[in-house]
């Protein structure tokens, strides 16, 4: 293993369109790795702050739907593909909080959180890639 490149940034603030998002057929999302470290700090602090909650349904649903702002501040960065009626609805960042964050009864905030989460894996793996190849594993 080389070491060599550990201290070596990594860019993960401009983030990367990902296509082909389950669910969502159309949808593109421009997203930062979930590997991005003030993510894992929000969502560390979540979890440590809903502590034994997460043991109980209620208490694990409420955590899905408050990993929503993390996602939304940290995370998602633009998107394509998004409809509000018949329009393409641009991005901003109120509107990003606002649908994931969202616990309608239509599960269109918890599809959207998915969707984010997913896109966000994607790009840790990729980026994740890079680092063995780098470290020659």
């Amino acid at each position: 293993m080389d070491i060599g490149k550990i201290n070596e940034p990594v860019d993960l603030a401009p983030g990367e369109w990902v296509d082909d998002i389950p669910d969502m057929d159309g949808v593109s999302f421009r997203v930062r790795s979930t590997n991005f470290k003030p993510f894992r700090i929000a969502t560390a602090g979540l979890a440590r702050k809903s502590g034994k909650k997460l043991n109980t349904d209620v208490g694990l649903h409420a955590f899905n739907v408050a990993t929503g702002k993390p996602l939304a501040e940290h995370i998602l960065l633009d998107w394509k593909g998004i409809k509000n009626g018949d329009a393409e609805m641009p991005f901003s960042q109120a509107q990003a909080l606002a649908i994931l964050t969202a616990d309608d009864e239509r599960g269109i905030g918890a599809a959207f959180r998915r969707g984010v989460e997913w896109a966000g894996d994607q790009v840790a793996e990729r980026v994740n890639g890079e680092a063995k190849d780098a470290a020659g594993n």
